[in-house]
């Protein structure tokens, strides 16, 4: 039966109907008087029909305000009542944590269990809430814990469940498209390398000028040494840098001169408590854990002359993006998924579904305000806010850096307007904050996004001031430069207008804004680009038109370009899936390793005579599965390593993608030929042994998890890798492209002879 049926049917059941089956109608009716007896709300038929389509493994579209939360319940009960468990995943801790508490009165009346894990959840905390039919977490904790039990050797200290089934992903397009390509890493101290030579490095590059020693690539934001500064390089470090042993300095120095000349204090990073916290290029937030790649992160702590940090090697990651892709059916909602309908289809297989609101919208968007450059733009914005000050109302404005939010504060305050700056410094107090950005009289300044998930209501938390409000407007919202993706300034407009609130939204830009110059909007603008300053709005609808051009060709290109890195990335999913389930396998005692029976039957006779057999059994997974982790971090190094000359296979004439699958898949079937060897070697090792205790398998006595901010830099600055497939190679279709590495024919070398066929 169709939507509409379909709700006009649970309202019936819900009213005295029979409510004691498992269908869908029947489930979301006993769900509708849940909430109604337990939070003395009634839900909409908008919140029926998102919560359908949900189940429906759909992408939801809902606006701020429209109760979002509350349809994941509905989706929720419906899969733990048919004996499958959800996984809720949210923006962020906060979000987890109060979703849980304010909607677990309504598992409980429905007889679901549910649970939360937060970045502070111990161990047993976890353990104890993946064994709940519902799971409020964000997707990094879940990934985190999917790797933790990579480099665990306790099964009974494995946490993440073996069997996953649905995943409602919210705040979608945040975590599936902006930070879908960020690795979760973890990593141990095996092996791991010291970097405090990064520093020692970063001083000797005093005295390197930029134009002349080294060049900055502004749409990769790289650095390249010139000819004069190679020279001047080898001068200083007393070696050829371009040679295979100059390679890691290399890296350094060019590590170095991009902390030194590219990366910006408070615009790219900011320095907390004596560390480096990256911001987060989308929200302007504060990104937690996460780390520049390979030696950027220690040129930048050389900078700032902070402790150079060793995080180990890294023994395993996976980006978000095929995280999710784990869960067999898979959700999501968002205020914006319309403007990523293409790529939750391609990519996912997710097709979006708009809900319309419950109330019309009342709020008044104004078009692109172009302005001369940031001071005549700044100028425009003050004047907004004074205006809005003068009575009263309340203005939410959304900045692109801390530096911008800062610089507006101070201006206000010189004019006595007191405000809330809200940036990556203090983000700890973020949903206060947002919460009463409706307050009467309240000027709040934030990087885009920050609050995310948290209501505006006019008149604040307690609306107690509404009427004052609407009266003044409703809340006025401030975007102040065009930002890569039009989701950023969609998102921030809808923080006005909650639930058919009035309200208003204006969108200022200015010529010099970062992607007006990194698109070249003069060339694109030609003589409609004015030549000398103007003041006041720029109103040629040339420029306007061609301004707003740029913004859907960068979002047309981040689009291209994460297809095309899929190309790169999938026969590494691959491989780690593999890896992981094998690992698994020999510590949870589903399979038993037989190396040293087949590859070495002589010692192993030898040994079994010395050893009782089953404990023996149980030495020889342990050893093998401490090798596989030796194996993946080997893995690992050789793909990063490829990855950085790949390109150069373009110059033969051959497909860099397909060159690169290649490779991989040789290295990674070639294990088997040292593996035997590498086991054999340990078996005599333990020979040498007066018990099997006596021996001790190499594990990590330290782990560390973190977020690369890896955003695949050396594919996404070579053009000709994005573009050289387009006519040969079809698009990655969704998840089922993955479905044939998983067919026994495939199944080769390594694991073919380790483990036979499934």
């Amino acid at each position: 039966m169709d939507k509409k049926t379909l709700i006009a049917k649970i309202k019936e059941l819900a009213t005295g109907g029979d409510t004691s089956g498992n269908s869908i109608e029947q489930v979301f009716a006993r769900c509708y008087n849940a909430v109604e007896k337990t939070l003395g709300i009634t839900p909409f038929d908008e919140q029926l029909s998102a919560a359908l389509s949900l189940c429906d493994g759909m992408m939801v579209q809902m606006q701020t305000g429209e109760g979002k939360t509350l349809s994941a319940v509905f989706a929720a009960c419906s899969e733990a009542a048919n004996g499958g468990a959800v996984h809720i995943l949210t923006f962020n801790d906060y979000l987890a944590k109060r979703d849980y508490e304010w909607m677990k009165p309504v598992y409980d009346e429905m007889g679901v269990s549910v649970g939360y894990v937060t970045e502070k959840s111990d161990t047993a905390e976890r353990k104890d809430a993946y064994k709940r039919q519902v799971v409020y977490l964000t997707a990094k904790e879940a990934g985190f814990d999917y790797l933790r039990d990579f480099v665990c050797f306790d099964p009974e200290k494995m946490v993440f469940p073996e069997q996953l089934n649905l995943a409602i992903v919210d705040e979608a397009d945040s975590i599936l498209i902006d930070e879908a390509r960020i690795p979760l890493v973890i990593a141990g101290d095996l092996a791991a390398e010291d970097s405090s030579s990064t520093a020692q490095v970063y001083a000797k590059l005093s005295d390197f000028i930029l134009d002349e020693h080294f060049e900055i690539d502004e749409e990769s934001r790289n650095v390249y040494l010139t000819d004069e500064g190679a020279d001047l390089a080898e001068d200083v470090f007393g070696c050829d840098i371009y040679s295979e042993e100059g390679a890691p300095l290399l890296a350094k120095v060019c590590a170095c001169l991009k902390a030194r000349a590219v990366l910006k204090e408070d615009k790219d990073y900011i320095v907390k408590d004596e560390h480096i916290t990256l911001i987060d290029e989308f929200t302007g937030r504060a990104a937690i854990g996460r780390v520049f790649p390979g030696e950027l992160q220690p040129a930048v702590e050389a900078k700032h002359g902070l402790k150079i940090t060793s995080r180990g090697r890294i023994m395993g990651n996976i980006a978000l993006q095929y995280f999710a892709r784990l869960y067999p059916k898979i959700a999501g909602m968002t205020g914006t998924a319309e403007l990523a309908r293409e790529e939750f289809d391609a990519l996912y297989g997710l097709p979006t579904d708009i809900i319309p609101t419950r109330l019309p919208c009342a709020r008044t968007d104004h078009p692109l305000e172009m302005y001369f450059d940031r001071e005549e733009k700044h100028a425009a914005i003050i004047s907004a806010i004074e205006e809005a000050a003068e009575a009263q109302r309340p203005v939410l404005v959304g900045t692109e850096s801390i530096e911008e939010s800062e610089e507006l504060a101070a201006i206000l305050r010189t004019k006595g307007i007191e405000c809330s700056v809200l940036n990556a410094k203090n983000d700890t107090e973020e949903a206060a904050i947002i919460s009463r950005a409706g307050e009467k009289g309240a000027v709040t300044i934030s990087t885009n996004m920050a609050g995310r998930g948290v209501d505006i209501k006019l008149g604040g938390e307690d609306c107690r001031e509404k009427e004052f409000v609407t009266d003044a407007g409703g809340l006025l919202v401030l975007a102040t430069s065009m930002r890569e993706s039009s989701r950023i300034t969609r998102q921030l407009r809808g923080r006005a207008g909650r639930q058919g609130d009035i309200g208003e939204s204006r969108f200022f830009a200015s010529l010099d804004d970062g992607i007006m110059t990194k698109y070249e909007l003069h060339k694109l603008a030609g003589r409609h680009y004015p030549t000398e300053k103007v003041s006041g709005a720029i109103d040629d609808k040339s420029l306007l038109k061609e301004a707003e051009r740029i913004q859907r060709i960068s979002e047309g290109d981040a689009f291209d370009e994460r297809s095309n890195l899929m190309k790169y990335t999938m026969i590494g999913e691959k491989h780690r899936e593999q890896t992981f389930r094998r690992r698994k396998a020999l510590l949870d005692g589903s399979y038993n390793a037989e190396m040293w029976q087949t590859h070495a039957p002589e010692l192993y006779e030898e040994a079994a005579a010395k050893f009782d057999k089953d404990a023996l059994q149980k030495k020889q997974n342990l050893i093998l599965a401490s090798l596989l982790n030796e194996f993946w971090c080997d893995y690992l190094d050789y793909t990063a390593y490829l990855r950085e000359g790949i390109h150069l296979t373009q110059v033969a004439g051959r497909n860099p993608a397909e060159e690169y699958n290649i490779a991989c898949e040789e290295y990674y079937d070639s294990a088997a030929d040292s593996i035997p060897e590498r086991m054999a070697e340990k078996l005599e090792a333990l020979l040498d042994c007066s018990s099997l205790d006596e021996y001790k398998v190499a594990v990590p006595t330290k782990t560390y998890t973190y977020l690369l901010d890896d955003m695949a830099e050396e594919f996404k600055t070579k053009p000709l890798l994005l573009n050289v497939f387009d006519e040969e190679e079809p698009q990655p279709k969704p998840r089922k492209t993955e479905e044939p590495a998983e067919k026994p024919e495939k199944k080769k070398g390594f694991f073919a002879s380790l483990f036979g066929k499934k």
